[in-house]
């Protein structure tokens, strides 16, 4: 159990005895880099005046929202696109090239559209994980192998009750792989957009407070926070999900 312990928690603590280091060292402006207790200091100022739980709360929210959306829309279309030709030479090549244009470059038209509140964050947020979330769906429909399809038509599945019963179970592994990378673009779309839409509660909104007012322990703490949160996320569940997956469909490396 010990050994478990700290085989996933050896990095973090070299990263802290570093950090401590350096700023000890006075080699560093303490400005530029405050020493892990003030940070965590700072953090707990946060904490007990209850304002960052609040915006921790609205971010939190905002991302599971986000993300929901985005997984729904992106898996909807990769299966419609993966499974029509006609669409796949329309819909697949504008998906691709959405993949090279930042999501947060579409922020000024999100806001144009529904304003310069949360609303703008949480659309940007959902297209964040719906640009992964379509192609991952797509390749995975053309991963599908046309024997299994084959079988399946030849025992009369069709329309609907193919779509559940035979590619939504053969596609559900490499869905995986798209659901963990929607929420790390979600992420950093909803991060990206709450420092722009200050008007929105959530720790975007923290970060760009702290640099107004040069306050980078603030700036550390939220940080911590939301790295905090991914690896929670990670251990909790994304870990789990992909354990269960590889043992339920007996793929090779489940542990």
């Amino acid at each position: 159990m010990a050994l478990d312990l700290f085989r996933k928690s050896w990095f973090v603590i070299l990263i802290l005895v570093v950090w401590w280091a350096v700023s000890a060292s006075g080699l560093v402006d303490p400005y530029k880099l405050p020493a892990p207790g003030d940070v965590l200091s700072t953090l707990g100022t946060l904490f007990t005046d209850r304002a960052l739980l609040d915006d921790l709360g609205a971010t939190l929210l905002r991302l599971v929202e986000g993300w929901a959306i985005g997984v729904v829309a992106g898996v909807l279309l990769g299966i419609l696109t993966g499974g029509s030709r006609f669409l796949e030479d329309g819909i697949r090549p504008v998906i691709a090239g959405l993949q090279a244009v930042p999501t947060i470059a579409f922020l000024p038209l999100a806001i144009l559209w529904f304003g310069f509140n949360g609303t703008a964050v949480l659309a940007i947020t959902a297209f964040g994980t719906f640009k992964p979330m379509a192609l991952a769906t797509y390749g995975a429909m053309h991963q599908i192998s046309p024997t299994l399809m084959m079988a399946g038509r030849a025992l009369g599945a069709k329309g609907l009750f193919m779509q559940r019963t035979l590619i939504l179970p053969a596609i559900v592994p490499a869905l995986v792989t798209g659901l963990k990378m929607g929420w790390s673009f979600a992420w950093r779309a909803l991060m990206a957009a709450e420092i722009v839409v200050t008007g929105a509660a959530g720790l975007g909104g923290v970060l760009e407070l702290g640099r107004e007012i040069g306050a980078i322990d603030v700036v550390m703490a939220v940080i911590l926070v939301i790295l905090v949160v991914g690896i929670v996320t990670e251990q909790l569940f994304f870990t789990r999900l992909e354990r269960w997956v590889n043992q339920r469909w007996g793929l090779v490396g489940a542990r």
